[in-house]
């Protein structure tokens, strides 16, 4: 009797069926990664609302001195006396200085370059993983 080298149908089947759960589970993962990006831009977008409203708010009532390409600088009144506010970048975070003591406005920012124009400030913000941002701030 000759032995067949080749297999057989059930050898085939079990193949076919290990072929098909390897690129279900693929399958799945791509869509994962595809949600998961979705939900990190999402988040990027709220994170950056939320810091122009923060800064909106920080900035309302001060008096503008200067923009630098990495900072603006202005003045608040506080206890009757004019003291310096600036906002700046430091170590992948963007914060408020003011008085002495710094409060983190937005993190993970790998760059922020700012720019005078007419009665405002546009900013850029470069985030660690690549996206930019870009805003303004009108001052009066």
């Amino acid at each position: 009797m000759q032995k067949n080298k080749g297999f057989i149908l059930l050898e085939s089947l079990v193949a076919l069926l290990m072929l098909s759960g390897i690129l279900l589970l693929l399958s799945g993962l791509i869509q994962h990664a595809h949600k998961m990006e979705q939900v990190l831009s999402g988040y990027h977008q709220l994170e950056w609302e939320i810091f122009l409203l923060q800064l909106d708010n920080e900035l309302h009532e001060v008096k503008y001195i200067g923009t630098s390409q990495t900072e603006i600088s202005t003045e608040i009144e506080s206890k009757g006396k004019m003291v310096p506010l600036v906002i700046k970048k430091v170590n992948n975070r963007i914060i408020k200085r003011q008085s002495g003591g710094n409060q983190p406005l937005l993190m993970g920012v790998n760059q922020f370059v700012c720019q005078e124009k007419n009665n405002g400030v546009d900013f850029v913000v470069t985030f660690t993983d690549g996206k930019k941002k870009e805003g303004t701030w009108i001052f009066e």
